[in-house]
């Protein structure tokens, strides 16, 4: 419709009533008390104060200044009228049959008409409003409403519309946008804050050859009955930005349409709709997000954190990323696999791009890149990981480039599949493309049987450095020559356990045990009964830790013959194990999983004490300790099975520990000592099962044991200690260990 020529006509019906004309150099000012009229300003300035009118046409020169009241449009035509004018309306309601409010252009000029409206009711029976090339209108907060089923939220013939906080309907489209007239000026829509809706259609309809520039910022909404947010036909060109706002519904390009996407912390879940012979792009920005289908779109953009989440199998032309993430499909949807193909791909050189695929070796099923032509730059893969086990596993191609010098490493470079990780692969297709493909080859244990295996395997070093403090007691005993008593120590102690064992890991142990004896009438025999706790920590590689608690108690019987020297230990102990892992995968995420178990133990040591000239003395002993952890069957929270055998040890050792007493005045005694000791284990299977894979758990061999403390009455009744260790071996050594203790004879 030829705009200059439809406004003149438009504006007959008025004209043709009676009116209050306000001229050039003219002000009128009316309010509540004056009665309702038509106005037609005409060069000069009308200020309304709460007044009840019918419509008012402001031309051009003029100004309409509006507060509160009513503005009713009647016969078709507009409750306010601005044709190359200016108005400023708040707080107003204004209604009409066609559009409620008009801003537009008439005639042979080169201005529009400026309208800046807050806080107001627009309700129009076609459209809210109506606007023309080179106007513009500002709407703060308040309404515009098209009630008719057929009808528009606004109007574009053209024009600049910037909606603030503003909620825009309309029975049909919430904006349509047309061409103007004479073809001046840009069209552009802004909403910030904004809602923005088509109640039956599309929320924004672009049609009739127009360029039009959209922004939806700052938490706005599109809404559309027919699911369209935006809807280009008729060889139209659409720019929308999304900023900081979140859409929910699909893009149609049609008719030779071209639309270009750009989100800047926006987030859209829906689809791009391209039809043959129409184009688009969308560039993803600032950690913005899109899920959905952009089959078709001629260049995808993904930057700065940003996402694209397929949700099907798609097509696009190129593929530029830079510092983003394309995902394959939902996370929650481990057995949907979709295959991309890009014309070309391009990566940054710094590898900060990344591709999210998942694979599964048991069936062969994948996600799948295709590059039809050059590929560059570098990428990480994150293979989505499981806790299932690959049966009967085959190569898994996950990418093809038909020719560049394109790079592909895994994130965390491997793939966790159950009991095992499997290494990225490549190798010319012949063609001279290149194939990427899991190589199941290549498999290690993967980090999650790892932390199974240590948890199984730490209740006996647990054990071990429970019962190293166990041992120093005998030297608060050589004091008092048997005397019953309580004591308490607190203790602490590394392992490096070596991967030649099963797995490689390292523990550090805490904790303390207490206990009291009574001796056995007049003998040398004493009895007692011990308690204590201990929390050891595990870390593994790739970031995989574990936590056991072991709770203990049990009896024990000490025997020591002062005249002769010698001297036997027993102890009969029962623990409880909270073993818990936490494991990190090759794709960031993380599993879990924990279990209670219980322990046995008894151990003997025999020796004597053997005095020397000048306080020094000398006491060789033997030692055996046998243990039983009880096995347990259990899953991490990804799936993944365990299932342990009950573990043995059998640890024998030999040694002797030398030292002197010295005097240090008012009773009491000072006894440092060195310790050294040959120990071996003789168990050397516990075994493991992972997903029915059978490990085996191996501390046997022999390591030589050193050690130095001291001992210290400070009276008849109160001794304390300290003593460190040092042990090293075959699959296990033990950097440091320490312990003090405190005993009180009755």
């Amino acid at each position: 419709m030829n705009l200059v020529l439809f406004f003149p006509i438009f504006l007959l019906s008025p004209l043709a009533q009676a009116l209050t004309t306000v001229n050039p150099g003219q002000t009128l000012n009316i309010d509540a008390s004056t009665s309702p009229d038509n106005y037609l300003v005409n060069g000069g300035v009308l200020n309304t104060n709460a007044a009840q009118t019918f419509e008012v046409f402001v031309q051009s020169g003029a100004t309409l200044n509006a507060v509160g009241g009513t503005f009713a449009g009647r016969n078709g035509n507009s409750g306010i009228n601005a044709i190359n004018g200016d108005i400023t309306v708040d707080g107003a309601t204004v209604t009409g049959s066609g559009a409620a409010l008009s801003v537009v252009r008439q005639g042979p000029t080169t201005t529009g008409s400026t309208a800046v409206v807050g806080n107001s009711t627009i309700t129009g029976g076609t459209s809210g409003a109506l606007i023309t090339g080179l106007s513009s209108l500002v709407l703060n907060r308040g309404t515009v409403t098209g009630t008719q089923a057929s009808s528009t939220g606004i109007q574009f013939f053209g024009g600049d519309v910037r909606a603030n906080g503003t909620t825009i309907s309309g029975g049909e489209n919430g904006a349509r946008i047309a061409a103007d007239g004479a073809g001046l000026g840009d069209t552009r829509l802004s909403l910030n804050g904004a809602t923005l809706q088509g109640r039956a259609g599309s929320a924004i309809l672009i049609e009739d050859a127009v360029e039009a520039s959209i922004e939806v910022l700052n938490n706005s909404t599109l809404l559309a009955g027919n699911n369209l947010l935006l809807d280009v036909q008729g060889a139209s060109t659409a720019a929308m930005t999304v900023n900081n706002s979140t859409l929910q519904g699909n893009i149609n390009l049609a008719g030779n349409s071209t639309g270009n996407l750009t989100f800047d912390q926006g987030r859209m879940t829906g689809d791009v709709l391209v039809e043959d012979g129409s184009t688009a792009n969308v560039t993803l920005n600032n950690g913005s997000q899109f899920t959905g289908r952009l089959d078709k779109v001629n260049g995808v953009t993904v930057n700065s954190g940003s996402l694209w989440t397929l949700t099907a199998n798609d097509t696009v032309g190129t593929l530029a990323m830079n510092g983003g993430t394309v995902r394959f499909g939902a996370q929650n949807a481990p057995d949907t696999f979709y295959q991309l193909n890009v014309g070309t791909l391009a990566g940054s050189p710094d590898g900060s791009s990344t591709l999210e695929m998942k694979g599964n070796f048991a069936t062969g099923q994948h996600d799948f890149l295709n590059v039809t032509g050059v590929a560059s730059g570098q990428f990480g893969l994150l293979v989505a990981a499981s806790g299932l086990d690959a049966v009967n596993p085959q190569e898994l191609t996950l990418i093809h480039t038909a020719a560049g010098d394109a790079q592909f490493a895994l994130r965390g470079g491997r793939v966790d599949l159950g009991a095992w990780s499997y290494d990225l692969a490549q190798r010319a297709d012949g063609t001279g493309g290149t194939d990427w493909y899991l190589d199941p080859t290549t498999q290690t244990i993967s980090p999650g049987a790892s932390a199974v295996m240590a948890l199984f395997n730490t209740p006996i070093t647990v054990l071990m450095g429970e019962d190293a403090s166990w041992r120093s007691r005998m030297g608060e005993l050589r004091f008092n020559g048997g005397l019953a008593g309580a004591w308490i120590r607190t203790f602490g102690n590394q392992y490096n356990v070596a991967a030649g064992s099963g797995t490689a890991y390292q523990q550090n142990q805490r904790g303390f045990s207490l206990g009291a004896d009574a001796r056995v009438g007049e003998s040398n025999v004493l009895v007692g009964l011990m308690g204590g706790f201990s929390e050891s920590d595990l870390n593994l590689e790739h970031g995989t830790s574990g936590t056991v608690k072991s709770y203990s108690f049990g009896p024990y019987v000490t025997w020591v013959e002062p005249d002769s020297g010698y001297y036997a230990d027993g102890v009969l102990k029962f623990n409880r194990f909270r073993n818990e892992a936490k494991v990190s995968l090759s794709d960031g995420t993380r599993t879990k999983g924990d279990y209670d178990n219980w322990g046995i133990s008894a151990s003997a040591e025999f020796g004597r004490h053997i005095k020397l000239d000048n306080d020094y003395y000398v006491e060789p002993f033997a030692k055996v300790l046998l243990a039983q952890i009880q096995g347990k069957r259990f899953s991490l929270d990804n799936d993944m099975q365990a299932d342990g055998d009950r573990a043995r040890s059998l640890l024998g050792k030999v040694g002797a520990t030398v030292g002197r007493n010295f005097e240090l005045g008012d009773g009491a005694i000072a006894q440092p000592y060195l310790r050294a000791a040959l120990a071996h284990e003789f168990a050397n299977n516990n075994e493991v099962k992972v997903n029915n894979n059978t490990f085996n758990n191996d501390l046997s061999g022999s390591r030589m044991e050193l050690g130095a403390g001291v001992a210290v009455a400070m009276s008849e009744k109160w001794q304390v200690h300290v003593d460190l260790d040092y042990s090293n071996g075959e699959h296990i050594e033990q950097p440091w260990g320490g312990n003090v203790g405190l005993r009180y004879a009755f």
